[in-house]
């Protein structure tokens, strides 16, 4: 499969530390110092992070846009939200127009059609908005790159304020602006609800009740637009997530209702991949107005109707996405072997929705294991969105390939563009050229990387609990992945239409729990044919019918045999001469990498190379199953 596992050494005096000082595990104390996190107080504030909240008036020209605000309030003049068509554009326009009401303000609000104004402001909005007696635009999760928009907002008697996350083009608009970039502000990952949650502090103080009852919105965004869940971010979702599990707003009830999301249980899993999609799903088929709507009522019926037609809306785009996704997987598998082997591909049909292309551009992302720019359109109107891989910034790239695009802006992970019909074959030659000259197999491979290998009598629901600790769970903290080692699965069957797997573990005669692999039910016959197996696992809380038991959520099989026999390979070019006496230390430290006692541990464990390994701080990578 092309894959493998990888553990990164550690230092156990750290673990030690953090043990005694923390009170924690040591396999919770092990997952920290894996991920840097090996300093006592820099460990507590992790677990903690409730009061991480930085100065607000350290945010681009935050001082010049809330003077510009509170002015704009006691004239009485009116006040635009301008926002974007996905979740975080929708949240941050509901957070904006929430706290400026908070103020008494005259503000109205809009959101752009994806498939008629597209991305950002436009000049035509601007002309209308001040048509209507507009005296002051606020930008929320766009406008970085409105240079010629702000100025023809100033030639119509208009001011502006820009907040935006985005990365900012060379030259920047002529107006106040609240951005992450550029700024002294110490974190500058922010969502752009983030940003605007920053000026609702400024605005109205840290304390103001508001920012409270709101922050269900704002983790909401944080989540759903896949910014690092660290720092700020952490802090900002943790409250969030706890404000969204009792919120009053009708719609968010609503539309956790038709999404089937229990708010006792809700978690960053559930934001992302039950409650986000319906929100984006009013952007990218129809009008995200739906969406805002829904956020914003404060009335039940309406907020049911408004929750039935995202989830109409939802239904209809996995079909759509469905046909896509079929159509360039069997683009990219009709190339010539040569073409497949680019380490970038652009693929475009006439005719796909340019909706959903983003996340279509994601799983095929997955499942060719390389950025990926997929482009829609017809005639002479063509857009794309691009994903990428952790190695490969993507934005970046379609700046080196900008002289073929009309228009382009995002991250390093996702962006859009705009393209017309003559410049595809170039630009697709372009962009997969960048990505040969950068990146190499080794960038490619799909890794997992395991937080700790754990033995059986490890996985216990007080473990489970523990774990909870680490959360919220996203980019830049993952969920934790164990691996138990030499172990096999007893009793494997389908279920779920035979799409998923379910067995039981067993390890040295001890048994370790259920298992559930999603997505492997084709792996059936080879996991009854292995009698000894690695699996990287998820730790989960498992509730049915009142009981609760600790669940191993399968991430992927590897084969154990094969596994041992590169080790030893491996160790072999790494051996030293001469012997060493093992320290109980030494041997407590192997153990606990639960390689079961046999022939090979017993060689690894003579050996003086496994203390060698230690000492150098050399991490283990292993391949996967074939």
């Amino acid at each position: 499969m092309g894959a493998s596992w990888k553990i990164e050494s550690l230092s156990y005096p750290e673990v030690r530390a953090l043990t005694q000082e923390l009170g924690v595990s040591e396999t919770l104390a092990s997952i920290l110092v894996r991920r840097g996190i090996g300093d006592p107080a820099a460990a507590k504030a992790f677990l903690d992070p409730e009061g991480i909240s930085h100065d607000p008036l350290l945010l681009g020209d935050m001082v010049m846009a809330v003077e510009r605000l509170r002015t704009a309030v006691e004239r009485g003049e009116r006040i635009c939200v301008h926002g974007d068509y996905d979740v975080d554009g929708v949240c941050a326009t509901a957070l904006a127009t929430l706290t400026l009401r908070e103020l008494g303000a005259d503000v109205v609000w809009h959101l752009p059609s994806r498939f008629e104004e597209g991305y950002g402001v436009s000049a035509t909005t601007i002309a209308r908005l001040a048509g209507e007696g507009v005296k002051l635009i606020l930008t929320v999760d766009c406008g970085i790159t409105a240079v010629a928009e702000v100025e023809e907002a100033r030639r119509l008697g208009v001011d502006m304020i820009v907040t935006d996350h985005h990365r900012p083009a060379e030259t920047l608009p002529a107006c106040p602006i609240v951005a992450t970039r550029p700024s002294d502000y110490p974190f500058p990952d922010l969502c752009g609800t983030g940003v605007v949650a920053k000026l609702a502090q400024a605005l109205l103080g840290a304390d103001h009740p508001a920012l409270a009852r709101h922050a269900d919105l704002i983790a909401l965004a944080t989540i759903a637009d896949v910014v690092p869940l660290l720092d700020e971010n952490r802090t900002l979702t943790k409250a969030g997530l706890r404000g969204l599990s009792r919120t009053q707003k009708p719609g968010l009830v609503a539309l956790m209702r038709v999404a089937g999301v229990d708010a006792a249980t809700i978690d960053t899993t559930a934001v992302a991949f039950r409650l986000a999609p319906r929100i984006n799903a009013a952007g990218r088929l129809g009008h995200p107005d739906v969406a805002l709507h829904l956020v914003l009522t404060e009335s039940a019926r309406e907020a049911d109707l408004l929750a039935n037609e995202l989830e109409s809306l939802n239904r209809e785009r996995q079909a759509v996405e469905e046909r896509i996704l079929r159509e360039a997987v069997a683009a990219v598998e009709a190339w010539p072997a040569e073409k497949r082997s680019r380490r970038a591909y652009v693929v475009w049909g006439e005719g796909w929705h340019e909706g959903v292309i983003g996340i279509v551009a994601s799983r095929l992302v997955e499942r060719f294991g390389r950025p990926v720019v997929l482009i829609a359109g017809e005639g002479d109107r063509w857009k794309g969105s691009g994903r990428s891989v952790p190695s490969f910034d993507l934005h970046a790239g379609l700046a080196a390939c900008s002289e073929h695009l009309e228009r382009f802006g995002g991250h390093r992970a996702a962006a859009g563009l705009s393209i017309e019909t003559d410049r595809l074959e170039a630009f697709a030659e372009a962009f997969a050229a960048h990505a040969d000259g950068l990146l190499g197999k080794e960038d490619l491979a799909s890794v997992t990387r395991i937080d700790a290998i754990v033995p059986a009598t490890a996985l216990t629901l007080a473990l489970a609990c523990e774990l909870e600790q680490l959360a919220p769970f996203g980019l830049g903290n993952p969920d934790v992945t164990f691996l138990i080692a030499d172990c096999e699965a007893v009793g494997a069957a389908t279920v779920g239409d035979g799409k998923h797997l379910r067995f039981r573990v067993r390890q040295q005669g001890r048994d370790a729990g259920t298992a559930i692999a999603f997505g492997l039910g084709g792996q059936l016959d080879y996991v009854r044919a292995e009698s000894h197996l690695d699996i990287a696992f998820r730790l989960k809380q498992n509730r049915w019918n009142g009981t609760v038991a600790p669940q191993l959520v399968v991430r992927r099989l590897f084969d154990t045999a094969e596994a041992y026999e590169e080790l030893r390979t491996w160790l072999a070019g790494v051996w030293r001469a001469g012997e060493a006496a093992w320290t109980p230390e030494a041997r407590r430290i192997f153990s606990e990498l639960s390689i079961d006692d046999s022939a090979t541990r017993r060689q690894l464990l003579e050996s003086p190379t496994f203390r060698e390994l230690l000492a150098h701080g050399a991490p283990l990578s292993l391949p996967e199953a074939a």
